[in-house]
């Protein structure tokens, strides 16, 4: 046909083959002719194209001058590859293209129908192609492109008989609305739809016509399908391939047979729906496929397993996957086993995952399959995902041995897997460390020219949560240092996470100036966002918290005001429109916090009151982001239990009869907990009450009794008992009576703890009784020896004589008792001195059970402290 070239096999030659480029180098053919021969009639009064081109000034020449050639554009850095650059000059090139391309094409439209030169019509073919190619970018296109049609149907209408509306000049009116579909340069499913339309009424009229120039061939179904699966679904997608089928097989249209790629194209649909039975659907079209004789090939049964992926089914999508592997009748490739794997690693089976892991990784050994960095990878992450603590050591076996071998080299994601490992387990001791001489490591090979070892974000990201968990004394330090240098460096720059991490490790850090720098940092982290310098490191709630969590730890003076003004500072910052940086309750609660943290006596309580004021009236108004819960009222108890009032018992014992009003009134999240009644037992046993070790007791009878009742959250524990024996231990009065009382509340609450359900004494439990015998029994005392005898060989069978118990075993049992308690450890010649024992020389089985001690349990450091030592620590 003439003006028509040679029609693409496949939708990405098409695509690519209607160039604008082939366009300009068309008009540039035609300002070369003779006026005559013009594609318009100059007689009828239309302006031709060439004089149009001529008068505007055609931009072919200004373009080929600044289009770089192969070998410029190949020069430049690997990174920019691929990069569309903004560039004015071609933009404004480009918008000169489009209005000359404008003006030509109303110019032809609007002419009158057999007005077009006989024998250059084809002319307009052209211009037809040059729209259709910007359907990928202009949303006008696909519309310009039917009104070039129809005045090519029209032409043919006026008796221009070598016009010709073939079958490939469809294909273009189908590739523009295509294009806008898959490009979303207009609403998809509106394009999708469109051309659906059009391909439906060609094969309408080729049948009742029967003219093979409109009969649709293989690339008419083909661009719309892949339209339909790309912008409308499987579903949809699935009724098309079923009229494909039922045309070919009636015999209607013989281009209409589906082929692999078709149905090829409906498995992918299915696998990207996003749906719950995508796996299922995915199944049920292999067996279609069989049934119309299309033999699934691995790359089918690939996309099944995806399927199943996608579907997030957990376990179920693992075992479907793996079933699937089992039962594919296509040879298996590495795809395969590590789409399987990857499924294993997200079913969040944990060991289960990591051993069918490891299974697989052996299976595809012994399949004469050597294992490429995907598959390498893959495994790596089900032993990450399983949270095992063995994933530090597999992971890093697996990196060792990806680094030795020639065709399986470990990439980014590799060692950012690993590092990951380091970082979930980050505090056993070393692990941070590991974690950022890994990063070290990756810059040196970077800077070494292997440029893809390059850490990111993510990378540095890990290296900083690793020492936000890590139990080391410079952790925070550590973890300013990588945030430094990537503040230092243009890329990668630091994120949200980034800071709020630091933050996290300052708030846990026990070394001066932690909470000062967090501040400094924060102010920072404000500064550089609202200044563009840092845009993805928004400043938000969970950061000020952290800051404010740093200042409570502190202990400073003013810590609690300087808290006060981050939430004030918060406060204006959503007034002015930053809506992220709204106080919420968390907020509220860590300044409570940090108020009750101040030792500041009653205006510390005082102050956690007014805070707890302003949330509940906040709440009235509606605002239920900030409205208390259990966490604000136990604050306030807390705050009232620091205090040191002679009130503050009372205050305490007020909020929990609140707390419980609240509760039985219906409000949420208010019923008192354990904490609740351990913090006011606690505050009984700091008041003046000559009678609080009874008064603490009753409270864990009222405990008990609304447990037995059904009130889960009033369990007692251990803490609840060694309360109550703290009470005892701390009454403070000179009637014997009274402290003898005092004492057997202590005496029936430690028998009680012994046989409860509860749990069991601990070490501070019997040190916190030992201390009672020691303030509430005088040496004279005949019960004195055998009550402190019994409970210390008690301690001793349940293996908990720690740091506490030696110290007020002191203290309380006279020096021969003392010294009879511990024979076994004094030896019969006196080798160690009473005065200098300490917990490291004592039976490993009295001390089995301990935790720690009373320093292992502030910052995990175990330290050799002797009796004289620690009566200088306790108060």
């Amino acid at each position: 046909m003439p003006g028509v070239r040679k029609r693409p096999t496949t939708i990405l030659a098409l695509l690519c083959s209607f160039g604008l480029h082939q366009y300009d180098a068309f008009l540039t053919i035609q300002q070369s002719r003779k006026p005559g021969h013009s594609m318009l009639k100059l007689t009828d009064g239309h302006i031709s194209i060439t004089h149009l081109a001529a008068q505007m000034g055609h931009p072919d020449e200004r373009k080929r001058r600044g289009r770089r050639s192969n070998h410029q554009r190949y020069r430049q850095p690997h990174h920019n590859r691929g990069r569309r650059s903004y560039d004015p000059q071609q933009k404004e090139e480009s918008e000169e293209r489009r209005a000359w391309l404008v003006q030509a094409t109303n110019n032809v439209v609007s002419s009158e129908p057999g007005s077009l030169v006989t024998g250059h019509w084809h002319e307009l073919v052209s211009m037809l192609k040059a729209w259709s190619r910007r359907s990928k970018f202009d949303p006008e296109a696909p519309i310009i492109v039917e009104r070039v049609f129809k005045r090519l149907l029209d032409e043919k209408a006026a008796g221009n008989f070598e016009v010709s509306a073939s079958t490939e000049l469809y294909n273009i009116l189908l590739d523009a609305w295509a294009c806008a579909a898959i490009f979303r340069t207009r609403e998809e499913s509106t394009a999708s739809q469109r051309a659906r339309e059009i391909l439906v009424s060609l094969q309408e009229a080729y049948e009742e016509g029967a003219d093979a120039d409109l009969k649709p061939d293989a690339q008419s179904f083909h661009v719309v399908l892949h339209a339909v699966c790309r912008t409308e679904g499987p579903v949809v997608a699935r009724r098309v391939l079923a009229w494909m089928e039922y045309l070919y097989k009636v015999g209607k249209n013989a281009d209409a047979k589906p082929t692999r790629k078709h149905y090829i194209m409906i498995l992918d649909a299915y696998a990207n729906s996003k749906r719950e039975n995508a796996g299922v659907l995915v199944e049920g079209f292999l067996r279609h496929m069989k049934v119309t004789g299309v033999t699934p090939d691995t790359y089918c049964y690939n996309i099944a397993i995806k399927a199943w992926i996608r579907s997030k089914g957990g376990r179920e999508s693992a075992e479907h996957a793996d079933r699937i592997l089992e039962e594919m009748e296509a040879p298996k490739d590495l795809v395969t086993y590590s789409t399987v794997i990857s499924a294993w690693a997200a079913s969040g089976m944990r060991s289960h995952a990591v051993a069918r892991a490891e299974e697989l990784l052996k299976e595809l050994n012994e399949a004469g399959l050597e294992p490429n960095t995907i598959v390498m990878n893959s495994v790596m992450s089900t032993w990450v995902k399983s949270r095992n603590p063995a994933a530090v050591n597999r992971t890093a076996d697996m990196l060792e041995q990806m680094e030795l071998s020639s065709t399986c080299l470990p990439d980014l994601f590799s060692y950012n897997t690993h590092l990951h490992a380091l970082s979930m387990h980050a505090k056993r001791p070393g692990y941070a460390k590991r974690a950022s001489d890994l990063i070290a490591s990756l810059e040196e090979k970077c800077a070494a020219g292997e440029v893809h070892l390059r850490p990111n974000l993510f990378s540095y990201n890990l290296a900083i949560d690793a020492w936000s968990k890590a139990d080391d004394y410079d952790a925070a330090w550590n973890a300013v240092k990588i945030l430094r240098k990537m503040i230092d460096r243009e890329w990668p720059r630091p994120d949200t996470f980034s800071f709020n991490q630091v933050f996290i490790a300052l708030s846990r850090s026990s070394r001066p100036g932690a909470a000062q720098l967090s501040e400094r940092l924060l102010q920072y982290m404000v500064d550089g966002y609202r200044l563009g310098i840092h845009k993805n490191a928004r400043p938000d709630v969970f950061g000020f918290t952290s800051v404010i969590v740093a200042l409570a730890r502190s202990g400073e003076a003013d810590a609690a005001e300087r808290a006060e003004s981050l939430v004030e500072q918060m406060k204006k910052a959503h007034a002015a429109g930053e809506k992220f940086l709204k106080p919420t309750r968390v907020v509220y609660n860590a300044l409570i916090d940090c108020w009750a943290k101040s030792g500041r006596g009653t205006f510390a309580a005082r102050k956690a009151e007014a805070i707890l004021q302003e949330m509940e009236a906040l709440g009235a108004q509606g605002d239920t982001t900030v409205s208390p819960n259990i966490v604000t009222y136990n604050a306030v108890l807390n705050s009232w239990a620091r205090s040191g009032t002679r009130c503050c018992a009372n205050k305490a014992e007020e909020y929990l009869e609140r707390m419980w009003e609240l509760h039985k009134g219906g409000v949420g999240g208010v019923a008192p907990n354990d904490k609740s009644f351990n913090t006011v037992i606690n505050a009984i046993s700091k008041s003046p009450n000559e009678f609080k070790g009874q008064k603490a007791l009753r409270l864990l009878r009222r405990m008990d009794k609304l447990y037995q009742a059904g009130y889960k959250e009033a369990r007692p524990n251990e803490v609840t008992y060694t309360s109550v024996l703290n009470s005892c231990a701390f009454t403070a009065s000179l009637d014997e009576r009274t402290r003898r009382k005092a004492f057997d509340t202590a005496i029936f609450t430690l028998q009680e703890l012994q046989a409860s359900r509860y749990g069991s004494p601990n070490d501070i439990a019997y040190g916190t009784f030992m201390q009672a015998c020691a303030n509430l029994l005088s040496e004279d005392d005949e019960m004195l020896r055998g009550v402190i005898e019994e409970a210390f060989q008690q301690c001793c069978k349940d293996g908990q004589v720690g740091e506490m118990v030696l110290y007020h075993l002191r203290d309380a049992a006279p020096e021969d008792l003392f010294s009879e308690l511990l024979r076994e450890v004094l030896g019969t010649e006196g080798s160690i001195n009473i005065d200098t024992i300490n917990i490291e020389d004592l039976p490993p089985e009295w001390r089995r059970n301990v935790f720690g001690s009373r320093k292992e349990r502030i910052d995990g450091r175990r330290s050799r402290v002797n009796v004289q030592t620690r009566k200088k620590l306790l108060p």
